[in-house]
Order: structure tokens, then C-alpha cells, then sequence
């Protein structure tokens, strides 16, 4: 759910600020339309969705023929991505947000009425699945989702409420850690859920953690 501008470089806000890029990840070619100055951040690709993807294009199986539903999808490049290789995802973000997705997806030849939702954070998660007739989440993806601390608390709700209707859901987090809020996020977490910290190769500055529900004491 991209909010608020962040303070960025000179050359990622000139990346940024490209229209139309291609994007090479695994063995995908994925086109993504690029929105800055009509949806701020919620318009442009971050590290963090790439740095997700290119795991997930090295580990498959982790997204392969499960249900998938991604938090914040904003462009919506790691979601086109997980469907390539295979997944039944659903990519959610905020409604006013939600169409830059939409755009990817068909730009990319995936029909955004099945595969892209609106859902805000905090909301009921049991109502979504039902008014969209979805099954229970096998995974839940997220990329550079941890950074507005006003979302927090929706954000960790939601988290729970999808990992409560399917409690061997594993929820997969890619976030550039830029402040001391966010680490506290991470480690608040973990009054809820066991968190792991998936070490790789693809960028020092992105994180990918691993969250999948404690069990009930």
C-alpha cells in the first residue's frame, strides 16, 4: 500500500521516473508502465520486487500451483512474476492504488478482473475471500510493504487474519530496512509469528523474511 514519497537518489528517482520498462527475471521478460507523477510510489517499481522475484525465480516450488495473494502490489511486477511461474495469485493494494496493477497485468497478458483485488489493510479478510470466492491463502508476498508507520498495526492485522484461516500459510517479506521503526516492526512480529531471515545474494540492502504463524500456546 504505497502512500507517501520516500527520500530517494538522484538516479533510482530517474529510474523511476521511465515510463516503460522491461524487466528480465529468471526466464521472464515482464513490461511494466511506470506512474510516478499520477500514483507516487505505488506507480514505480522498488529493489525489494525484484530482489523477491529473482528468489522466488531460484525456489519455484514456493509459489508454484499455490495460492498466492500479494500486500501492496503497486505496479504489480512481482505478482505478473509468481504467475509466470506458475501461481494462482492474487494481487491486492488500496482501490485508489489498485490500477497500476491492472495495467500490468493486461500489458502483460493476465486478466486483472481475476487476478487483481482491492483490499485495505485491517479490513475483513474472511468478507474478501468470500466476496471474491477464494480459497484460503497458501502464501502471501509482500515487497517493500514495511515503511509507513501509520499502516503498521492494519498491516500486522491483516498478516494475522490470513495466517488464522490457513495456519500453515507462509508469508514472504522483501523490505529495504531504511529506519529504526521498521526494524521494530520486524521484531514485533515475532510476539505472533516465527520469523526467519532468508539469506541471499541479489542485493545487500534488501532483506527477505520468512513469517509463518506461532503455535497456539
Amino acid at each position: 500500500m504505497a502512500l507517501v514519497p520516500l527520500d530517494i537518489g538522484a538516479h533510482i528517482f530517474q529510474e523511476l521516473h521511465q515510463p516503460r520498462k522491461t524487466f528480465h527475471i529468471g526466464q521472464s521478460s515482464i513490461d511494466i508502465l511506470q506512474s510516478y507523477s499520477t500514483s507516487g510510489v505505488a506507480g514505480c517499481v522498488w529493489r525489494s520486487s525484484v530482489v523477491l522475484s529473482k528468489y522466488f525465480a531460484d525456489n519455484p516450488s514456493l509459489v508454484h500451483d499455490k495460492t498466492v495473494i500479494e500486500l501492496g502490489s503497486g505496479t504489480g511486477l512481482l505478482g505478473i512474476f509468481c504467475y509466470k511461474l506458475g501461481a494462482k495469485i492474487i494481487s491486492t493494494d488500496h482501490k485508489d492504488y489498485l490500477s497500476s496493477s491492472e495495467s500490468n497485468f493486461l500489458l502483460n497478458g493476465i486478466d486483472p478482473q481475476v487476478h487483481c483485488k482491492a483490499l485495505n489493510w485491517g479490513s475483513s479478510i474472511e468478507l474478501f475471500l468470500s466476496e471474491n470466492n477464494l480459497p484460503k491463502p497458501e502464501v502471501i508476498i509482500g515487497a517493500d510493504i514495511v515503511y509507513v508507520q501509520d499502516t503498521f498495526d492494519l498491516l500486522k492485522k491483516t498478516l494475522l487474519d490470513f495466517s488464522v484461516t490457513n495456519r500453515s500459510c507462509k508469508i514472504y517479506l522483501a523490505c529495504q530496512i531504511r529506519y529504526d521503526k521498521d526494524e521494530k516492526f520486524i521484531e514485533d512480529s515475532k510476539e505472533h509469528f516465527f520469523v526467519e531471515e532468508i539469506s541471499h545474494s541479489f542485493d545487500s540492502n534488501i532483506r527477505i523474511i520468512c513469517l509463518t504463524i506461532n503455535k497456539p500456546k
